[in-house]
């Protein structure tokens, strides 16, 4: 049998239930009344924001969206849509301000191009000069930038965003006795594509973490989340020009079904002759070189 066809296939309703019974029971547990949710409008929140109006009432879910300056539109038009599906109001705060205050867009000269596109074309462009020192492997250059280099650079641009969003996140969770509920997903969390300490990685509840990219989707159908959120590209939203975390790894479906290989004890000889030795080395780079990330904070306890 080939396990490639049935390892990411999940049973919608049975997973959408054993997310609301998760996230009752920690409501329950902890005596808290607000869910306090990102959204991006992208698939990951988007999909978050559904299954806690699903399982908590209405008036329980508050919904954020954070933009800044380099925000696309388009994902602003999804989160009003999104929200008005669900009949949740909206909160729009822009952090701008604050990153401009911190000066977090001084990192990187992007104020010198007039307009999204040409800031786009601008830092496509020092993608490709820096892949063709890196062996065209961007999400490996920037979990092992030297410091002071333009990755390290753009490194500080786009986390201090998410931290910033999760600074304001955990804000209205304490003043309205709630809990930051976050959409990180499996794939992001073990090849290093989330922010430390940010909106992606920090929150009280993660109800998707054990699901990969690809599973999302299938649930997202299920809820009856608007197909052009479904099928949008995986966009971060945080720098011009890159808009598809599924592009840096290839394809979300090939790196789950490694992933899923690797946690499953698939012989590597199995994984390489199915994806290729070179996409299996990748994968196996980036869950390495991000599982810093993931067990920090380090201590002596």
């Amino acid at each position: 049998m080939d396990w490639t066809r049935s390892a990411l296939i999940i049973d919608p309703k049975k997973t959408v239930d054993e997310i609301g019974s998760f996230i009752q029971d920690r409501f329950t547990k902890l005596n808290r009344k607000v869910a306090i949710v990102g959204l991006s409008g992208g698939l990951d929140s988007s999909l978050m924001a559904s299954l806690a109006v699903r399982c908590l009432e209405k008036d329980q879910v508050k919904l954020y969206y954070l933009p800044e300056r380099d925000s696309k539109p388009l994902h602003r038009r999804h989160a009003t849509q999104l929200s008005q599906q669900l009949s949740v109001k909206l909160k729009i705060i822009k952090i701008t301000p604050a990153l401009r205050a911190l000066r977090i867009y001084r990192l990187l000269p992007l104020s010198f191009f007039p307009g999204q596109k040409l800031k786009a074309r601008a830092v496509a462009h020092v993608k490709k000069q820096l892949l063709s020192r890196t062996d065209g492997e961007f999400l490996s250059a920037r979990l092992t930038a030297t410091g002071g280099s333009w990755i390290a650079r753009a490194n500080a641009y786009v986390s201090a965003k998410h931290r910033m969003r999760s600074v304001l996140l955990y804000k209205e969770a304490e003043h309205s006795q709630g809990l930051v509920i976050g959409a990180a997903n499996k794939t992001e969390w073990m090849t290093g594509t989330f922010t430390q300490w940010g909106c992606d990685h920090c929150a009280d509840l993660m109800p998707l973490l054990h699901l990969y990219r690809s599973q999302l989707i299938p649930l997202a159908e299920w809820v009856g989340l608007p197909e052009e959120i479904i099928h949008k590209k995986a966009d971060p939203d945080v720098l011009p020009g890159m808009d598809d975390k599924g592009e840096l790894l290839g394809s979300f479906e090939e790196a789950d079904l490694i992933l899923w290989g690797l946690e499953n004890q698939i012989p590597l000889s199995d994984l390489e002759e199915r994806f290729g030795k070179e996409k299996v080395y990748y994968i196996q780079t980036l869950a390495a070189n991000s599982a810093c990330y993931r067990e920090t904070p380090y201590s002596l306890l």
